[in-house]
């Protein structure tokens, strides 16, 4: 009998990540997903289902109350975790799932979702963390010095990028503005500490700008998975004044309910802070720029810093830089395999 991994898709950052590695792993045979989802999410997002229906995957679904509320009843039907979350650094929802896979000893395999990724890519609050996960598979090379300890740099694997575009992609809800091209201003500015009140400022004042200078033009204004958070929210609220502005937001408005791709899809440009979603924008082959780059990745891409360099970026953006980028994150397909193999490996040593 093959070995099992359990793979909690608590919500779409679980499916956009994990979900092709799980079907890669069932197609080899050397494994087999035990793979489990809350019905919230499948609420949430009717496309899983169909998404589910067509996989070779088994799924346990039930209500999100029963897995936080029983979580070692679930870990035990596997020999290992593939997740997104470390559980020695866990503080999320998900906790008492984090506490029960440390108290049972039950291994776990990581695999790193974001580019921009707290104690993998970039110092937030301490040095030399350690892991439980008995392997790390990440997008490159850990880029921030002293960020794990040495122990934990040993568990490390570089696979590349290995998020697919997951689902067909879903129009908007409501016709939007006539335009001419539609240019996507992604942001993340729910990172305390990386961003200041002048910086959200300064971001928002640039948008203004352009979408009064260029009228023709839709600006479509997306934060981190559409949420509007108390440090941005007056200044997203400024922008419904303007009728070639729109608010991508996951709750409301003709954008309701669409996610990263789907906006992207309708985008014929993308500007972003450096987040995943520039690495979503190069590989769905979207002309991509950088805002005001504050991180070591992404150099190749070019930057916006002001009015001018925007509008020069506009006036011929092109996808050449962008397939540098590729170039270092590699392709998706051959990644995720790469992936299959390393958590094949780690489990035959467990």
């Amino acid at each position: 009998m093959a070995s099992r991994i359990s793979v909690f898709f608590n919500g779409m950052p679980e499916f956009e990540n994990l979900f092709g590695i799980a079907e890669r792993l069932k197609a080899r045979g050397n494994l087999e997903p035990v793979c489990f989802v809350p019905v919230e999410v499948l609420w949430r997002e009717p496309r899983l289902r169909q998404l589910i229906s067509k996989s070779r995957l088994s799924f346990t679904i039930r209500p999100n109350r029963f897995f936080k509320a029983f979580p070692s009843s679930y870990l035990k039907r596997a020999d290992c975790n593939l997740t997104l979350s470390d559980p020695l650094i866990d503080q999320g929802a998900h906790i008492k799932r984090s506490q029960a896979i440390l108290d049972n000893g039950h291994p776990t395999i990581l695999v790193q979702h974001g580019v921009i990724q707290r104690h993998i890519a970039v110092r937030i609050d301490r040095d030399d963390v350690d892991y439980h996960s008995c392997r790390i598979l990440t997008f490159e090379e850990p880029l921030a010095t002293n960020v794990l300890s040495r122990e934990t740099l040993d568990k490390v694997r570089v696979v590349g990028f290995i998020k697919p575009q997951l689902l067909p992609p879903k129009p908007p809800g409501l016709p939007l503005p006539a335009h001419e091209r539609a240019i996507l201003f992604c942001h993340s500015f729910r990172w305390e500490g990386r961003y200041s009140e002048r910086d959200v400022e300064r971001f928002f004042t640039l948008v203004k700008a352009y979408a009064t200078r260029h009228p023709d033009d839709l600006l479509i204004v997306r934060s981190h998975r559409g949420k509007i958070r108390s440090n941005y929210k007056r200044e997203t609220l400024d922008l419904s004044g303007y009728p070639n502005i729109v608010i991508s937001h996951a709750y409301e408005g003709p954008l309701k309910g669409l996610g990263m791709t789907d906006v992207l899809a309708i985008s014929d440009v993308c500007i972003s802070s450096a987040s995943t979603a520039i690495l979503d924008s190069v590989y769905m082959d979207c002309p991509t720029a950088t805002y005001e780059n504050d991180q070591k990745v992404f150099q190749a891409l070019p930057d916006i810093t002001d009015l001018e360099t925007l509008e020069q970026f506009l006036q011929d953006p092109s996808v050449s830089a962008s397939e540098r980028v590729k170039a270092h994150y590699g392709d998706v397909a051959k990644n995720m395999d790469r992936a299959c193999t390393e958590i094949e490996l780690c489990m035959d040593r467990l």
